[in-house]
């Protein structure tokens, strides 16, 4: 009898606890981008925008995504041409999160890790040579699919019942060469984003 009220006891707050695990909502963001080629290419400033989701497995471990629109690309030199190219990806990472302190605090510290996936929906590339500026889709250049590793920290504070700030700042290194055909060269892409977010609780 003691054995079953002690599992009932572990179910109801298993229970209780999984209906304020759920969070989800709207994140804007800032980019820093480059390419790995780092002699000639610099970095090019840009924005993000979609959306966050996290659940909390245990106090400190929590497993989320982002899905967001995400303007990135770089500045290169190549011989006497210079590219300046804008990749637009729908960019998918997905964060395994470690928290600080308790659950009952408003200000709780996180670090987090995991893969990011990248899907390019657009964008232009300019291609300058003295006066001559020829323009092409960045789909004619650059794969459609990238993968890489996601690393950062930040932290999340409760604005009220069931709502909190995120506020993240991540490093996204990319492992695939980006550049299509006969032209490759072993581009890959490198990410610095920070970003704010409110995500509501259910």
């Amino acid at each position: 009898m003691k054995h079953l009220i002690f599992l009932l006891a572990i179910l109801s707050t298993a229970i209780s606890a999984q209906a304020q695990v759920n969070s989800i909502g709207p994140s804007l963001g800032f980019n820093y981008a480059w390419l790995s080629d780092k002699d000639n290419s610099d970095p090019r400033p840009s924005f993000n925008v979609g959306i966050i989701f996290n659940h909390s497995i245990l106090q400190s471990f929590g497993i989320g995504f982002d899905a967001r629109y995400s303007q990135e690309g770089s500045k290169r030199k190549v011989g006497n041409q210079t590219l300046t190219s804008q990749l637009n990806y729908l960019r998918i990472p997905l964060k395994f999160s470690y928290y600080f302190g308790n659950m009952d605090q408003d200000f709780r510290p996180k670090i987090f890790v995991g893969p990011s996936f990248a899907f390019l929906v657009g964008g232009e590339t300019e291609t300058l040579a003295g006066e001559n500026i020829v323009k092409l889709k960045s789909k004619d250049l650059y794969e459609s699919f990238d993968f890489g590793l996601q690393a950062g920290a930040g932290f999340n504070y409760r604005l009220a019942e069931l709502t909190w700030l995120n506020f993240d700042i991540a490093y996204t290194h990319g492992f695939l060469d980006l550049a299509k055909g006969n032209n490759r060269s072993e581009l890959q892409n490198r990410l610095l984003n920070l970003n704010l977010g409110v995500a509501f609780g259910f």
